[in-house]
């Protein structure tokens, strides 16, 4: 099975600030034995580093955290997906569902890839439940 991960859930699996999001464990666990597919929009790295440096800057990761969470993020099994070609789709789901056009690059990628979007994001998680993904 297809999975796509956004920023949010990405983030639950090193930095406990709620519940995980349904199936993210399941998808990773399947994507490390190559039996499912986890998909990320190359966004992903970016927003996450920016996570890290807001909590390395407001003293919740020193640094040697935020460097074994970068290393632990960039060992997952994430196929990494382009920007290129999804700009007009994400542009058209973003003002079709009222989201960013950041939040509907993942959507996008979910929807060409038939996948299922794992998120802890509750506005992008309905905006996918009413694509179907």
């Amino acid at each position: 099975m297809n999975f796509v991960i956004d920023t949010s859930a990405l983030m639950r699996l090193f930095i406990p600030d709620g519940d995980l999001p349904d199936r993210l464990g399941a998808a990773v666990a399947g994507a490390e034995r190559g039996n499912d597919a986890l998909l990320a929009p190359e966004l992903v790295l970016a927003e996450a580093g920016q996570v890290l440096h807001k909590k390395r800057r407001n003293g919740l990761l020193t640094g040697e955290e935020l460097d074994e969470i970068a290393a632990g993020i960039q060992a997952l099994p994430l196929r990494l997906s382009t920007h290129r070609g999804r700009l007009a789709g994400a542009c058209r789901l973003a003002f079709q569902l009222d989201l960013t056009v950041y939040d509907a690059l993942f959507l996008d990628l979910a929807v060409s890839h038939s996948a299922l979007l794992i998120t802890a994001d509750t506005a992008l998680a309905r905006a996918a439940r009413r694509l179907g993904v």
